[in-house]
Formats: C-alpha cells, sequence, structure tokens
C-alpha cells in the first residue's frame, strides 16, 4: 500500500505555496528553475500548445527542465484530444458495426475520453489549471499588483 496523504508537490509549486504551517519541512532535492526546450518530434498541434503554455509557465517560475516529460505528454495528450474533437465534430456521434450488429459508440470516442483525462491530469501537476493556481500561496515579496486591473 502506497504513502497515505496528499500527493507530494513539486519543489518549484511548494516554493511559490510557501510554509504556511511552519513546519519545519523536510531536506528535499531541488530543481534549478527554467524552461524545457520542445521535442523537435512533437506534431504541429503540440508544438502550438508549447508555445502558449510554456513561456507563462516559465514566467510563474514553476517550470523546471526536468519537466520536458510531463509537458511532452501534455502537449501530445493535447493534440490527440483535438484530433478527436474535430473528428467526432465532423462526424456521426454513434458509428455501425462491420457485423451489421447495431449501432455503436463512435471509436474517437475512446481517444477523446483517454486524451481528456491525460490532459487534465497533468494541467493540474503543472500549475495550468485556474484552481491549482488559485490554491497557492504568493512568493514573499510580491505585492499582489500585477494583474489587478484585468477586471477593468
Amino acid at each position: 500500500m502506497g504513502t497515505r496523504g496528499p500527493v507530494p508537490q513539486p519543489d518549484n509549486v511548494r516554493a511559490l505555496r510557501g510554509n504556511p504551517g511552519g513546519r519545519s519541512a523536510p531536506k528535499r532535492v531541488t530543481a534549478k528553475p527554467g524552461a524545457p526546450s520542445a521535442p523537435t518530434w512533437l506534431d504541429t498541434e503540440a508544438k502550438a500548445e508549447w508555445r502558449r503554455i510554456v513561456p507563462e509557465l516559465d514566467r510563474l517560475g514553476v517550470l523546471a527542465k526536468v519537466d520536458r516529460a510531463a509537458l511532452t505528454t501534455y502537449c501530445a495528450a493535447w493534440s490527440k484530444f483535438v484530433a478527436a474533437e474535430r473528428l467526432l465534430q465532423t462526424e456521426d456521434l454513434v458509428a455501425e458495426r462491420r457485423a451489421g450488429n447495431g449501432p455503436a459508440k463512435h471509436p474517437a470516442w475512446q481517444i477523446w475520453r483517454e486524451a481528456t483525462t491525460t490532459v487534465a491530469m497533468l494541467a493540474k501537476e503543472l500549475f495550468i489549471t485556474p484552481n491549482s493556481r488559485l490554491r497557492s500561496i504568493k512568493p514573499e515579496g510580491d505585492d499582489g499588483t500585477e494583474g489587478e486591473d484585468i477586471l477593468d
């Protein structure tokens, strides 16, 4: 059986949240902050997602070069999600079976569902979702003025 309790946060996210309980933290291995480079083999949609999220995550200071695999998986899953979504938008949601046994759900639904699950899970881990950012604590020295005029 695994360890009980919440999943440990990455070092960079933990540093942003601070130590609200004031307890002494155990020594941990930390990763040097910085944005990793995108793999060359990513398809066009995945590269577009990489270019969209990585600069913003790097600006927030939540990325390290060792996050490349998680980012790559997220972007590849995003690309699969987009492809399945486009296919489901252009084709019938129900497909006929080859043996003529009546209708069945379109095979792209499985790809869509698995990609959606992967994207959602990794978005939380990579600090991409609004909820994961709202639950964080601002780092020391942040006066909170950045973005305060967003609703003006």
